[in-house]
């Protein structure tokens, strides 16, 4: 789970920790003087965002709190209130995020506002790095394996880019002509590039602001673009495929344009872009898509209307791919993926084996017959708490999408040495981004929700990108594990509950 009150920790070789007094010396006189923690600076500005153009305002505080807007066909927004990051995606759905968003988003906004110099929350060391002499940091979050490199200006000494080095390729900001507010040095210029991806940030002013009621604070409203059709029966029509993957047949634009995947896994719901060219569907824009194995380059298509059983979002915000290569699974044409988009505006109740799903509205849903528990999520994916072989205990994700029972994502693998003594043998894994190395083995055992899986066949990742080389989670739960349940899945509160398969919900 995210713990709030995290400190950031720099992570360092000892060989040069006899220079970080004088290099922060630098660096605070470089920057003037710290923002006071009563204090809030705004900047407004320009900013175009995975294509889209439009203006921004981004505001900061001296202990650490941020907000911030974008204003464009693509608009979004995030904030940190001291306890709690929020995030709002460009259909206007505002959720509470964790782990690796919440902690980038920390991170990159305690560098812009000048808070990683902060010593009541930080600790600081320098790092070796021979293109970069006595100039650069690895800052990571304590208790997070998360790890940023800070790079400061030789001459100026002020932040001049910070890169993560990201799952699926590296994540790079940085930061320019540096102005002054009321003695403190501020960047009018920061720019994120990521696998081609771009953000561009530039501040034509900034200036004080006194302090405002929750102006740090999301408000969790319900989203105005869904609404549930009385009419329509809750229980869906799911074929399940061999490969274990759930189609329902939704209705775009009012009509069946073909089956979509039903994927617990999947960020963004999905359109195949030869439909989404067929309907002429606006293009706003784009960002990178990261699969379990790489990532590619997907664009933003809105249409009118998506109705999946009784859920109706109006003026849906899709995410185009090429889905041929879903075709050998399916043994169909697959026209789309539902994601988290959808799932996130209504209760869930999945039972992958039977196959079933129920879509219920989370006004009215009440639970039977179970319990729920804490649910988390981990860039747009469900994950749960589950126990195996060694007395371990570690994080996974919940995806549906995926077929077979687990696979350990790589730095679990390495760190717990689970490939040692295993009688083993090659195998692929697939998805968005192509196939990866992995292999298959067995293992002692495996419990999830109290029920236990003995001498399971799993996958062990190779994978060298891709969402399996997350270092949050140990591995991807896949449906033939979820199929023992019957499972209730609710984003909005989140949580979740783990109920007997053919059960009440």
């Amino acid at each position: 789970m995210f713990q709030p009150c995290i400190a950031l920790m720099v992570l360092v070789s000892s060989a040069r920790e006899d220079e970080l007094p004088a290099l922060l010396a630098k660096a605070k006189e470089a920057l003037g003087r710290l923002l006071a923690p009563e204090t809030h600076v705004e900047s407004l500005g320009r900013a175009e965002v995975h294509g889209a153009r439009g203006t921004f305002r981004v505001l900061l505080a001296g202990d650490g709190r941020f907000r911030s807007e974008v204003h464009s066909a693509l608009p979004e927004g995030s904030g940190f209130d001291g306890a709690t990051v929020w995030t709002r995606d460009p259909a206007g759905l505002e959720c509470i995020v964790e782990l690796g968003e919440a902690d980038r988003l920390r991170l990159f906004h305690a560098v812009l506002s000048g808070h990683w110099l902060d010593g009541r929350e930080f600790t600081l060391a320098a790092a070796e790095d021979e293109s970069h002499p006595g100039h650069e940091l690895r800052l990571g979050l304590e208790g997070s394996p998360l790890e940023m490199r800070l790079t400061l200006d030789a001459a100026s000494h002020l932040p001049c880019e910070l890169l993560e080095a990201g799952e699926a390729g590296a994540r790079t900001w940085t930061f320019a002509d540096y102005t002054a507010v009321d003695d403190i040095r501020f960047p009018r210029r920061w720019e994120l590039q990521e696998q081609g991806d771009r953000g561009l940030f530039e501040v034509e002013v900034y200036h004080g602001v006194p302090e405002v009621e929750r102006a740090f604070s999301v408000t969790l409203a319900p989203p105005r673009d869904v609404h549930f059709d009385p009419e329509v029966e809750s229980e869906l029509e799911v074929t399940r495929l061999p490969s274990g993957h759930l189609l329902v047949q939704p209705l775009i634009e009012g009509e069946d344009l073909g089956p979509f995947i039903f994927d617990t896994g999947a960020g963004i719901t999905v359109i195949d872009k030869a439909v989404a060219d067929e309907l002429l569907f606006e293009t706003l824009g784009s960002t990178v898509a990261i699969g379990v194995v790489g990532s590619t380059t997907t664009a933003f298509r809105r249409g009118e209307r998506f109705q999946l059983g009784p859920v109706v979002l109006e003026n849906p915000i899709y995410g185009d791919l090429d889905l041929g290569f879903l075709r050998t699974a399916a043994g169909r044409k697959v026209a789309g993926i539902v994601g988290y988009d959808l799932l996130a505006r209504c209760v869930v109740v999945l039972e992958p084996a039977t196959p079933r799903i129920e879509l219920h509205d989370p006004a009215t849903f009440r639970l039977e017959g179970g319990t729920w528990q804490p649910l988390v999520l981990h860039d747009d994916t469900p994950c749960a708490r589950a126990r195996y072989e060694g007395e371990h205990v570690g994080l996974f994700r919940l995806d549906s999408g995926a077929s077979g029972t687990v696979t350990f994502h790589v730095p679990t693998v390495d760190a717990r040495r689970l490939l040692e003594g295993r009688a083993v043998s090659a195998s692929l894994s697939g998805g968005v981004g192509g196939t990866a190395a992995a292999l298959e083995g067995e293992l002692a055992w495996f419990e999830l929700a109290g029920h236990r899986f003995e001498k399971p066949r799993v996958s062990f990742s190779r994978a060298t990108s891709g969402a399996f080389l997350d270092r949050y989670t140990d591995g991807n739960i896949g449906a033939s594990f979820l199929g023992a349940f019957r499972l209730v899945l609710d984003y909005g509160q989140r949580r979740i509950a783990f109920l007997p398969r053919g059960g009440k919900r």
